[in-house]
């Protein structure tokens, strides 16, 4: 399961450590701060576009909003091929896209009900 009070604390934390408010924040991600207010206690689910957009935002993983998905730092060789004499920002985008995926895949099963077993 998602647990969206840790996900919210999270976003706090990472909007206090840029001396944000919410207003501030919610205009960099075209929200509203009435949205980020209720992602920080718990009240509105951030869609996986979302994230990737605090993500983007604050320059971290979208795994991060996750407690036990830690970052896959070994790339499978089949994906290694495939990447190989991709420029840095090239590779790091395929990267960002596939932890996208994941996130949003749990963000699936926690709206089904389905308990997560990490990935």
């Amino acid at each position: 399961m998602v647990d969206y009070q840790h996900m919210g604390q999270i976003i706090r934390e990472l909007r206090e450590s840029r001396e944000l408010s919410q207003e501030g924040l919610a205009k960099q991600l075209s929200e509203t701060a009435n949205t980020v207010s209720r992602w920080e206690t718990g009240t509105y689910r951030p869609s996986a576009t979302q994230l990737e957009s605090l993500a983007r935002f604050f320059d971290i993983s979208i795994t991060t909003f996750f407690p036990g998905m830690e970052r896959q730092e070994l790339i499978p060789t089949a994906l290694l091929s495939a990447t190989r004499g991709l420029k840095p920002e090239d590779l790091a985008e395929v990267i960002k896209y596939a932890e996208f995926r994941k996130a949003r895949s749990r963000l699936k099963k926690s709206k089904k009900g389905v308990k997560d077993h990490g990935d």
